[in-house]
């Protein structure tokens, strides 16, 4: 049998800061905006996947504000198509959203705000999305960028909990364990595909490197 070998290259690009992550508030899928440091950050990571040996052509981008700003910027710089979705989103927060940790539990939802931060697979915030809901939505964006794709590399610029979901899939780790991977601001992390006659084998071969922003 002829073994037909397709092979991507992720770039996994955390979007740049923003106000209410130097607040540290909630944002979920608040549409907040960069801050003048996000912006710089953006365009330090757009930069230095600019300078790849081989630039990536196709940008993918949650909707969001924050993460297509980021997305924008690489995009222009590599003369790339950009898609935004809204499957890339952040997790939704529900009721928690615009909130920092001391309204949280001001409100009185510090003991759930804890059972959430230790496993956030059985807690979540009132009227929060699950973590199954947000795998779901991170598989079907692979599955849409692989079928637009024959080989080559793509960047998909996101969110902490979103893109986190991505490696544990990288990693044949349960989205359980989500909450123990930890992502900068415009960091970058990158994920080796390929699929033999239909068989994924996957390799993280670079996690949340931030030497760009040094």
């Amino acid at each position: 049998m002829t073994v037909q070998e397709k092979r991507i290259t992720y770039y996994l690009v955390r979007h740049g800061t923003t106000k209410w992550n130097v607040e540290g508030r909630m944002q979920g899928h608040t549409d907040v905006p960069l801050s003048p440091a996000g912006i710089e950050q953006a365009e330090r990571v757009a930069n230095r996947i600019c300078s790849l040996p081989i630039p990536p052509q196709i940008v993918w981008s949650s909707d969001l504000e924050r993460a297509e700003h980021t997305a924008r910027l690489t995009a222009s710089k590599l003369d790339a198509e950009l898609y935004t979705t809204p499957l890339l989103r952040e997790v939704m927060l529900g009721e928690w959203e615009g909130l920092t940790q001391d309204e949280i539990i001001q409100r009185g939802d510090g003991t759930l705000l804890e059972l959430y931060r230790n496993n956030p697979y059985y807690h979540r915030p009132p009227g929060g999305e699950s973590l199954d809901a947000v795998w779901a939505r991170m598989m079907d964006v692979q599955r849409q960028i692989r079928s637009n794709m024959i080989s080559g590399s793509v960047v998909i610029v996101g969110h902490g909990g979103c893109l986190r979901a991505i490696i544990c899939a990288a990693l044949q780790s349960p989205v359980a364990s989500m909450h123990r991977i930890w992502l900068d601001n415009a960091s970058l992390t990158t994920i080796e595909e390929v699929d033999r006659n239909g068989l994924l084998s996957t390799r993280l071969t670079l996690m949340n490197d931030v030497s760009h922003l040094v």
